[in-house]
């Protein structure tokens, strides 16, 4: 009878802690402070569980938690907030989160520091070029460039010309979906401004 009495306990004991866990459905609306418009895509994270998930593109989440769980609320541009999930709601809580936007003072920036054009240009005119920067800018000079079109023989590869279509849908992928090149980055572009401003000069 002991031994037997023994081979329930930890069942037993399983049975009491599966008990204690009280399992809450939390049902959340993420707005900012004012409640005037609701934030999608923040991130609600259990502290306790080490998991989360995200609120829906209306700011909505509904997910299940245990009671006394820390969830932590957070989004860009946003205080993160630390929300407690109460033991004495029952299984449902629904809940409005409000979030306050978090504020970042940056520095002042000059974008022109040149007061007119004409200074600009000069200073332009005036930039010491080392030799490799020379080298570059003569290498795309427009005599240059039609040099090669006219000797670059017309019959190319079946490989080149399935590279070059790649570059070119690759180009027209990036322009449409992502970020634009920076023309700041093209010796064309600048080559083709310093000789402006070359000829404007004279």
């Amino acid at each position: 009878m002991v031994l037997l009495s023994v081979a329930f306990l930890p069942q037993v004991g399983y049975a009491q802690d599966k008990e204690e866990l009280h399992i809450v459905q939390v049902s959340g609306l993420v707005m900012n402070a004012d409640s005037t418009q609701t934030i999608p895509g923040v991130h609600v994270f259990n502290k306790r569980s080490g998991r989360g998930d995200i609120t829906d593109y209306k700011g909505w989440i509904s997910k299940a938690f245990l009671a006394g769980d820390v969830l932590i609320i957070s989004a860009i541009g946003f205080e993160n907030r630390e929300v407690v999930v109460p033991e004495n709601v029952g299984d449902r809580w629904t809940v409005i989160l409000a979030l306050k936007e978090d504020f970042v003072d940056l520095g002042e920036v000059e974008v022109n520091p040149f007061p007119s054009e004409e200074l600009f240009k000069e200073a332009i005119l005036a930039m010491n070029l080392n030799q490799d920067q020379q080298n570059v800018i003569n290498s795309f000079a427009p005599e240059v460039i039609q040099e090669l079109i006219r000797s670059t023989p017309l019959n190319a590869s079946p490989s080149a010309n399935y590279r070059f279509m790649q570059n070119q849908q690759f180009v027209n992928l990036q322009n449409s979906a992502g970020p634009r090149a920076n023309p700041l980055l093209n010796p064309f572009a600048w080559s083709q401004f310093i000789n402006s401003l070359k000829r404007k000069k004279k």
